[in-house]
């Protein structure tokens, strides 16, 4: 994780030519602060951590996954899919269940809970917005360009 107070006064004390360099470790820094907002609504609003929720977001988004198809997905080992799996499941936001071909094979079903997983997607996407708001119209325009045309040019390569 990115150092904030040292980068930040780092940018504040460098050159013009030495702030182009310094661009990105700034969006990552701002990316981490963002991280912490989003984390601390989850937690604070729905008692869930981003892990939980990046999991019922890919879980409603494909059903009958596998607990080895959410590993996959997520990009993270078995292990701490089953952490998280065990969690949800303990807070009714998703059951497992053993498919009737292969025994072997467990998915994951959300329960009713699980599925107002929509709604709070759409609730974190206001407060993100309303985090925004302390920029004028202008100012989110050319930023959104700015990141947009950064996110293309990093992309391609």
């Amino acid at each position: 994780m990115v150092d904030q107070p040292q980068v930040a006064a780092q940018m504040e004390a460098q050159s013009a030519e030495a702030q182009a360099e310094g661009v990105l470790p700034l969006i990552q820094l701002i990316s981490d602060l963002v991280e912490k907002r989003c984390d601390r609504f989850l937690s604070t609003r729905y008692g869930l951590t981003a892990p939980q929720f990046d999991l019922l977001m890919a879980a409603v988004q494909q059903t009958d996954m596998t607990l080895g198809g959410l590993s996959e997905q997520l990009n993270c080992s078995r292990g701490n899919v089953t952490g998280i799996v065990d969690r949800l499941e303990r807070d009714e936001w998703l059951k497992r269940e053993r498919s009737t071909h292969d025994r072997r094979v467990i998915t994951v079903k959300l329960t009713e809970k699980g599925y107002r997983i929509w709604e709070i997607k759409e609730d974190l996407a206001k407060e993100m917005a309303n985090w925004s708001q302390v920029w004028d119209a202008s100012h989110r325009r050319s930023l959104s360009t700015l990141l947009m045309s950064i996110y293309k040019d990093l992309k391609a390569e």
